[in-house]
């Protein structure tokens, strides 16, 4: 299965909840559905944005790779900003409601800058 890819992106928006979590280091990761997938590059820099917040952090993108749902793990959940697999799961079910196990996911870590 292909999925289109979008133009490149010079902003990627985030939930205002993950702010501070970004700015203190505790989130170094994000994961999107493969439908959702960002046309980011490694080192690319770009701009995190917070829809309904005026607050913005300029990122640097450290490494992208992918993974099943159900191959999740605790690191995982930690560069996310969680304690346990299961509270990144839940937080991403939030978004994905429909989300399976065998759904792909793209990470795409990053550095604040």
């Amino acid at each position: 299965m292909s999925y289109k890819v979008d133009k490149p992106v010079n902003v990627i928006k985030f939930h205002k909840k993950y702010y501070l979590k970004m700015l203190n280091g505790d989130k170094t990761q994000t994961m999107r559905l493969a439908r959702k997938r960002l046309e980011v590059r490694e080192n690319d820099i770009v701009t995190a944005v917070f829809p309904g917040w005026d607050k913005t952090l300029k990122i640097k993108i450290t490494k992208i790779g992918y993974k099943q749902a159900k191959s999740i793990t605790d690191d995982d959940a930690k560069r996310e900003g969680f304690l346990t697999k299961e509270g990144l799961l839940n937080d991403l079910k939030g978004f994905y409601p429909n989300m399976e196990k065998f759904d792909r996911l793209y990470y795409y870590r990053f550095k604040v800058l």
